[in-house]
């Protein structure tokens, strides 16, 4: 095998040299080449397959691998031999993984990509015999004892201490979008949609990074998950053919961590991410997977983790896995955002307390206290949505916390009476240290079915600013009326 191991490495060089001036992370690597795996879940198993019509084992693991310049053997058991072997309990995301045939005996008769792992095991993504591709966890019964062990093609890179190269960053952020709803009946906004966004997109398309929360699936499956406790029924099912729309407004990221992404099970969100894939749009906020994003800018690496408070949402209430995830991420690049679903409902809700926040019995986390923990842990931006109101902003150790952006573009579906029709959209201006520059509240409110539409008298700019000021007794962000923010100066005494 020393002809492939050579080759195998010129390979991974390509993989690592300087692009732009700074070096290709393979963390990200690795990210891109997982994406590409899960992309292809639930394609049918196919004895001695290697295409997208269907894959057996190796087929799947040299289809992937192959996709990212790197040649693998066309059987499991000449996959093994391969690349450098990794010791039990040191897995990494991008790891080949190597099991017994269904008779449990010392040979090689399958293999996986290892997806994420922790003191339990590992999760991997393979071709499965009846199931097709799936994601299966090393400590199932089956799999357990036929654990053969691991190989590495993708060598862990050294993170870099400083951001890639001093730049002040813009990131556009906003709340809830639902675009319209066909379940149980269509529900939906004038001209399918077309206008939408026709007053923000300008905005959204100029930031570095333009950022929201998806409120719903764009699928047609007909079977709602949600439990209908009345005759309102809120179950969000947006047309496919309307998500195009979100790329062309400019979004670059949309959070999957709320209570609506999983309206229609695991074919909704599957649909909802091949479609996002397939407009360039990164996505987060899944328990298992797709925790985390990572975007590039030039040189320089931006990472984005997702929150909310359902069982299928990495819970902001959990500390130990919060940590678990910014700890992970935040080597893997220069600024790191967290944005969260949290917090209770309802025009009551405008003020932000200093205590745990529930919501119909359901623990919707201390807000506070959560976004300080996200900053101490390394966080250089936090946002958040899910009361449907705006709530007040603040500076922590230099940081921007916006505690929530309330509806953006929910046209129907959603009451927009008053203040629940507000829709800001906040541009912020990053420091290449993470540190906030200044930022402005973009006022919007939305007419029923229409999309948000400029707001003359600044109302989202003036109560946020309302907000900050009136909920923290040392406020430490200087509002204009025409929705401009900065840090308080602080000058000392002569």
């Amino acid at each position: 095998m020393p002809h492939l191991r050579t080759l195998l490495t010129a390979l991974l060089l390509l993989l690592v040299l300087p692009l732009h001036g700074q070096q290709l992370r393979s963390d990200i690597v690795v990210d891109s080449l997982l994406a590409e795996a899960r992309r292809h879940l639930g394609t049918p198993y196919r004895w001695a397959g290697s295409s997208t019509k269907g894959f057996d084992c190796a087929g799947f693991t040299r289809y992937i691998y192959g996709r990212y310049g790197i040649a693998l053997p066309h059987s499991s058991a000449a996959q093994y031999p391969v690349g450098t072997p990794v010791e039990r309990g040191q897995w990494q995301p991008g790891d080949l993984v190597f099991f017994a045939g269904r008779a449990i005996r010392p040979h090689i008769g399958h293999v996986g990509i290892v997806t994420d792992a922790d003191s339990s095991g590992f999760n991997f993504i393979h071709a499965s015999v009846g199931h097709g591709i799936r994601v299966s966890h090393s400590s199932e019964s089956y799999y357990a004892p036929r654990y053969r062990g691991a190989c590495r093609l993708i060598a862990k890179a050294t993170p870099p201490a400083t951001p890639a190269a001093p730049r002040i960053t813009t990131f556009a952020l906003v709340g809830d979008i639902m675009l319209g709803t066909t379940y149980p009946t269509p529900h939906l906004p004038v001209a399918s949609g077309a206008h939408l966004f026709e007053h923000t997109t300008p905005i959204l398309a100029a930031a570095d990074i333009a950022m929201g929360n998806l409120e719903g699936a764009f699928c047609d499956t007909s079977v709602s998950c949600r439990k209908q406790e009345s005759d309102n029924n809120y179950s969000f099912r947006m047309p496919p053919a309307y998500a195009p729309l979100l790329r062309e407004a400019g979004f670059d990221f949309l959070s999957l961590a709320n209570n609506h992404s999983n309206d229609f099970g695991t074919p909704g969100l599957r649909h909802t991410m091949t479609l996002l894939d397939s407009l360039g749009i990164a996505y987060a906020g899944l328990k298992r997977q797709y925790r985390t994003a990572l975007l590039r800018l030039d040189t320089l690496v931006v990472g984005i983790a997702a929150f909310g408070h359902n069982s299928h949402t990495p819970r902001l209430t959990d500390t130990a896995l919060v940590a678990a995830i910014l700890r992970g991420l935040r080597d893997s690049c220069h600024l790191l955002v967290v944005t969260f679903h949290g917090g209770s409902e309802g025009p009551s809700c405008l003020h932000l307390p200093d205590s745990a926040e529930r919501y119909l019995g359901e623990p919707r986390g201390h807000l506070r206290q959560f976004a300080h923990r996200c900053i101490d842990l390394g966080a250089d931006l936090v946002f958040g949505h899910g009361p449907h109101v705006p709530r007040a902003m603040e500076l922590y150790r230099g940081h921007l916390v916006a505690y929530s952006l309330g509806n953006f573009c929910t046209p129907v579906g959603f009451s927009l009476k008053g203040i629940t029709g507000y829709a800001p959209l906040i541009t912020v201006r990053l420091n290449p240290d993470g540190t906030l520059l200044d930022g402005h509240i973009h006022s919007f409110h939305q007419p029923y079915r229409k999309g948000p539409r400029p707001d003359p008298h600044h109302r989202a700019a003036r109560l946020m600013a309302h907000l900050s000021l009136q909920d923290f007794e040392l406020p430490s962000l200087e509002f204009h009326p025409d929705g401009d923010f900065r840090p308080i100066s602080v000058h000392s005494s002569p």
